[in-house]
């Protein structure tokens, strides 16, 4: 896992057993970015990450939750805002973030939310909205 993150002063691994592991590193700004560019996978097995903090058992965690960044299409001009965002953010799980993507032509037909999904439920795939003459005027 060390290659693909690219930390500075390396990174020190530890097996605690479990499929559990400690993942050492040495600069602030490599725990950062590895945060920050989750989701990761290993072996096509995803890595669920958590920053340990003082006095913290690692093997105490449960690591059910991970953050996703997930994209909505199709979704009529009104509805590319943040309001939007966070209701299909917590449709989906709990929302966290968004950011709009624009397309070359300047035109958003789509959004990014970011959102942490537990594990061990199944994903939600779709989400149909009821539009009517008086929603659209509201948004």
């Amino acid at each position: 896992m060390a290659n693909p993150w690219h930390a500075l002063e390396g990174v020190q691994v530890s097996d605690l057993g479990e499929k559990y592991f400690l993942f050492k590193f040495f600069k602030e700004v490599d725990i950062h970015r590895v945060i920050i560019g989750s989701p990761w996978t290993f072996k096509n097995h995803l890595l669920i990450l958590h920053r340990i903090h003082e006095n913290e058992d690692p093997l105490s965690i449960p690591l059910v939750l991970a953050d996703w960044w997930v994209q909505i299409h199709y979704l009529p001009p009104g509805f590319i805002k943040e309001s939007m965002a966070l209701l299909f953010g917590n449709f989906i799980g709990k929302f966290l973030d968004y950011a709009m993507k624009n397309l070359s032509n300047g035109y958003k037909n789509f959004m990014h939310i970011q959102v942490q999904i537990d594990v061990r439920k199944p994903l939600k795939k779709k989400k149909k909205i009821m539009l009517s003459e008086s929603n659209l005027r509201k948004i």
